[in-house]
């Protein structure tokens, strides 16, 4: 009885920190494409952005994250720009993002930077505090505007 006790505790161990693995490994990508600017002659710079992906098949996208980036738009108007492309037209940048399904939705700073990539569904509530974390920053110091992983 206590070697399937063991065992048990030994297992959820190793998935704890396969799980911790993934996420540093995720946020280690992440800080890595601040130097870079993937979405630059797709995304126009000068205001934050908001670009779901999708793929034909998905259900989700069209029924729930196609609604949340409409409401997104309406509620910010002119503020950021809302785009929704489709990941089999853009493999580069689903390589380079690390997205492995759809629905997904990244959160670009006005400079073009990625800040946040968010995996599955997003609501426009958790979409508008995004950007608006990137467009109205707490502190002005570079290490605060470090990017953030949400999956």
């Amino acid at each position: 009885m206590i070697e399937r006790l063991l065992i048990i505790v030994a297992v959820a161990g190793m998935i704890a920190l396969a799980w911790m693995a993934i996420r540093t490994w995720r946020s280690h990508h992440l800080r890595s494409l601040a130097r870079r600017t993937p979405f630059a002659g797709i995304i126009p710079p000068g205001r934050p952005a908001v670009v779901g992906f999708s793929t034909p098949g998905c259900v989700e996208c069209r029924t729930r994250q196609a609604p949340a980036l409409a409401r997104l738009s309406a509620n910010l108007g002119d503020q950021v720009t809302v785009r929704t492309l489709p990941a089999s037209e853009y493999p580069h940048l689903v390589d380079q993002l690390g997205i492995l399904t759809a629905p997904a939705t990244v959160v670009i700073d006005a400079t073009g930077v990625v800040r946040f990539v968010n995996l599955g569904f997003a609501d426009a509530e958790k979409l508008t505090t995004q950007v608006n974390s990137i467009a109205h920053p707490v502190h002005n110091r570079p290490d605060s505007q470090t990017a953030a992983c949400q999956g």
